[in-house]
């Protein structure tokens, strides 16, 4: 009883002495009177914490104010402001901050329309370090881009002359920029900034060298001095910003889109071979890719990914979603025969997928709880309302675990008509596990043996197969 109490004491002392932080910060010209907080990791964001300005004025800065737990993790945060007038009629993105939280209280004063460019360290080793960085950083390569324009005309030119100038102007800038990291890193070897600054180095192209040869050393060296095994920093930009930039040097004008995909391809190699040495961080950068791949519909590239790197994540029970994308794209590729299922129907009434295949049929994976199925949905129900119902067919398998609720979702939509099928089981259930699938919704359009025809992401592509040939 005595080691029992010693031990709870000792826990109510710790959890006493942990220590919330202050994020305040003054916004002059604010506009909205409510302001988010995210945690970023790579492109992704997770809201942490909601703000409302009492008494907006235009007359007075917006004293906007967050506490952060002492377990809060150190990483890049975003503090979202709203939208410009401009931004709200081209629906652009909102006006926000990128700062560093690393248990430290932080005051930051700056103005709602140019948050970046007025900002002002008021208190944070971290962020003082860090703006100051990037405010040379952003000189020194625009100074870079310029000399290596000029660089590469004169050699195009077939100007030695000039080009010998120019080489060394590109030479020295590069050696400033190189010791400006170094120096900045050395001087503060503590803070969670140096880690990120570090990640900025870049190899040394030598501008005596032709712009192939430079090029052949970025992609060869690029990942010599960089470190992809800090966990910390998947709570950054850093690592998706560095695999963006390398991957993009394999980005050639004048190439077909397939003859660019398989470029990409090649740079998808360096980049697993040397992010593999941290589990979690290999499939942060996995699913990086893979989303980045989605978005630009590079289906060969996917499936490259799938295929060679899947067995190489961690594996589990419980799939990653990173994983569930690799199996995705590894074994739901278009022409593929996809797994036959039986689940209940809204009337409990068991139904078999290879039982009501039309010669086209619309399968797909939502949720009542998925705002994108909800505006999706109704879309698919217009569309549907012009086929032939005697060749196609839609059926839906729903991720919610209320029954309840999926009912009256599907009531609401509309969509009475349609095969709705769900086992209740979310994520966990037999079917989304066969399918692999890890995002709502997801969309298959399969003929009459179960084989892939298209994976619609859209209603445009929907569009593009409503007369298909018989």
């Amino acid at each position: 009883m005595k080691l029992l109490f010693s031990v709870l004491f000792s826990f109510l002392l710790l959890s006493a002495n942990a220590k919330s932080h202050k994020l305040e910060f003054r916004i002059t010209n604010q506009r909205q009177n409510i302001v988010y907080l995210f945690l970023l990791k790579g492109d992704k964001q997770t809201k942490t914490d909601t703000f409302k300005i009492n008494n907006l004025s235009a007359k007075q800065p917006a004293d906007i104010k967050f506490i952060l737990p002492a377990n809060a993790p150190a990483g890049m945060y975003r503090v979202i402001l709203g939208q410009t007038r401009v931004a709200e009629l081209m629906n652009e993105p909102p006006q926000h901050i990128d700062f560093i939280f690393n248990h430290e209280d932080i005051i930051l004063n700056t103005d709602f329309i140019a948050p970046h460019d007025s900002l002002k360290v008021i208190q944070s080793e971290e962020n003082s370090v860090w703006f100051d960085f990037m405010e040379k950083e952003t000189k020194l390569k625009k100074q870079l881009k310029e000399s290596k324009m000029e660089l590469d005309y004169f050699q195009q030119e077939n100007n030695p002359a000039e080009a010998e100038k120019q080489a060394i102007i590109y030479n020295e800038l590069q050696h400033e920029r190189d010791n400006y990291i170094s120096e900045t890193i050395g001087k503060h070897k503590n803070l969670f900034a140096s880690k990120i600054i570090a990640m900025y180095r870049e190899p040394f192209l030598d501008g005596k060298l032709s712009a192939k040869e430079r090029d052949e050393i970025f992609k060869t060296e690029f990942f010599n001095h960089l470190d992809f095994t800090d966990e910390e920093l998947i709570n950054t930009t850093i690592y998706s910003t560095t695999v963006f930039t390398y991957l993009m040097s394999y980005a050639k004008k004048g190439l077909t889109r397939e003859q660019q995909e398989q470029e990409f391809i090649k740079g998808v190699d360096v980049i697993c071979t040397n992010t593999e040495k941290n589990e979690n961080v290999y499939e942060f950068v996995l699913d990086f890719l893979m989303r980045g791949f989605e978005q630009l519909n590079l289906e060969n590239a996917l499936v490259y990914l799938a295929g060679k790197y899947k067995d190489s994540t961690c594996g589990s029970d419980n799939k990653t979603t990173a994983e569930r994308r690799l199996l995705f794209y590894k074994t739901m590729k278009t022409d593929a025969v996809v797994p036959d299922f039986t689940l209940n129907d809204v009337n409990g009434d068991a139904v078999t997928l290879s039982e009501v295949l039309k010669e086209e049929t619309l399968l797909i994976f939502w949720a009542g709880w998925c705002p994108h199925c909800n505006l999706m949905i109704p879309k698919i129900k217009e569309w549907y309302s012009r086929q032939d119902k005697k060749r196609v067919e839609v059926v839906t398998v729903s991720l919610d675990t209320s029954e309840k609720e999926w009912k009256t979702k599907v009531d609401e939509l509309g969509i009475e008509s349609w095969f709705n099928l769900s086992d209740l089981k979310s994520w966990d259930g037999e079917v989304a596990n066969k399918y692999n699938i890890y995002g709502t919704p997801t969309l298959f359009l399969l003929d009459k043996n179960r084989k892939i025809l298209a994976k619609p992401k859209t209603i445009n592509d929907l569009n593009k197969y409503i007369f298909l040939p018989q």
